[in-house]
């Protein structure tokens, strides 16, 4: 019971929040009485490590039994292919006072490490096209670029054991297509609010740290969706166009089914951009002040601590008495 409940109320942000050696423990009972404490240990990279202990009384001190297993779990991190920081099934369009960078770059205080890895600013299809008018900005390594990936569903629709509906039948906030604004991080007292559908964490570093830096939630839009004058973080879903429309920050994942469209003024995304443009037309269209910078550290930051806790392949517990 305690290994199978560890991976049904997992809190993921420990994904992002426990470092090697870190230990947590929960405790459980069952309705006959029987209490079960499972501790938990960070390892290196994406496993953990845990040992879940139950014990029964039976009618007195003296009689009961004790039974104690141990499991390796890790963290089930979406593969996604990232080609470049917009990655589009049709063509792109750019105009105003717009740039997209896909040189690599830190979010802003977010503590990352590691190499940074530059890719293209914008990726199509072989037979999609590019084109720029206006005060437009479009860096990377190379600024543009086409593949055949970027024809490819599986690019935008299936990341190794995981796949766009997947991760929408986990979204932590789910809203029909519509037009919303004011998002934000929620706080009081005991912390964080993840309740309000309109808090999609806080994708700004504090000093001291603030309650809802750790709240990365899977946004799944049902329909087109139009989004101004927000704030947030985490991976964004939207099964047809969205629309950014002014005001509007974001630091992690977008995928659209459909489009992907900018208009006003500061609009801004670190992380990366996917478009399926299922339509086939204008897959992105940019315009007004609008930035897009790639960030791996972004990407892989909101993968982590997006992604469910299952137990490792082939054996991976053992009987410990």
């Amino acid at each position: 019971m305690g290994l199978n409940r560890l991976t049904t109320d997992w809190d993921q942000t420990k994904n992002s929040t426990m470092v090697t050696g870190d230990t947590l423990r929960k405790n459980y009972t069952d309705p006959n009485g029987a209490t079960v404490s499972v501790f938990v240990t960070r390892l290196p990279g994406p496993f953990f490590w845990a040992v879940s202990e139950a014990q029964t009384r039976g009618n007195s001190l003296q009689y009961g039994s004790r039974r104690r297993y141990g499991g390796l779990f890790r963290l089930n991190t979406p593969a996604m292919t990232i080609l470049g920081a917009v990655t589009a099934a049709g063509n792109v369009k750019v105009s105003g006072n717009v740039t997209i960078n896909g040189n690599d770059a830190y979010p802003l205080g977010w503590g990352c490490s590691g190499s940074l890895t530059n890719v293209a600013g914008a990726v199509i299809t072989p037979t999609a096209t590019v084109s720029v008018s206006g005060s437009v900005v479009v860096t990377g390594n190379p600024p543009s670029s086409t593949s055949a990936a970027a024809a490819d569903t599986n690019t935008y629709f299936n990341y190794g054991s995981t796949t766009y509906a997947s991760l929408a039948a986990m979204a932590n906030i789910t809203l029909a297509g519509g037009t919303y604004n004011g998002m934000g991080p929620v706080v009081n007292a005991s912390g964080c609010q993840k309740t309000p559908p309109m808090n999609w964490g806080d994708p700004v570093r504090h000093v001291p740290a603030a309650a809802c830096e750790t709240y990365m939630p899977i946004i799944h839009f049902t329909g087109d969706t139009k989004l101004t004058g927000g704030v947030g973080q985490g991976i964004m879903l939207v099964d047809g166009d969205l629309t950014e429309a002014g005001n509007f920050t974001f630091t992690g994942i977008i995928i659209a089914r459909g489009t992907v469209r900018a208009t006003g003024g500061g609009n801004a995304v670190t992380g990366m951009i996917m478009a399926a443009a299922v339509d086939m037309g204008d897959a992105v269209t940019l315009s007004g002040t609008t930035s897009l910078q790639y960030s791996s550290c972004a990407v892989q930051q909101v993968l982590s601590t997006t992604s469910p806790l299952v137990a490792a392949k082939g054996r991976g517990w053992v009987n410990l008495y």
